[in-house]
């Protein structure tokens, strides 16, 4: 007969120490990867200003929203924002963009 283990809290604290381990792993790789693709957005919507002349700043919220687009569909989105001059005078934009497609849905100038 098998001779059961004399400390079975050696087993659980390994697999819970793993666990830990894999999890908080996994954690900063999705974190790291979400960052990522933030940086990737807000730069498609930098280019387009780009086109157009130099930008001061630039910004995108990592947290999402729910939004009422113009087709009544209700998505998760992300807000951001593009300063840049204009005639020597500073104009701020607002964007939102869809957090599934990366598509732009709204750019409009902040008064």
């Amino acid at each position: 007969m098998a001779k059961l283990p004399q400390r079975p809290w050696v087993y659980f604290a390994a697999g819970a120490l793993s666990g830990l381990f894999v999890g908080a792993v996994d954690m900063v790789w999705h974190q790291r990867q979400a960052r990522q693709l933030l940086d990737r957005r807000l730069q498609q919507v930098k280019d387009l200003f780009l086109r157009e002349g130099p930008i001061e700043g630039s910004w995108i919220e990592s947290k999402t929203h729910p939004y009422t687009a113009k087709s009544g569909r209700t998505v998760r989105v992300n807000y951001g924002g593009i300063t840049r001059k204009e005639h020597g005078v500073l104009h701020q934009y607002e964007f939102i963009m869809d957090v599934a497609s990366g598509q732009l849905l709204d750019l409009y100038p902040l008064a």
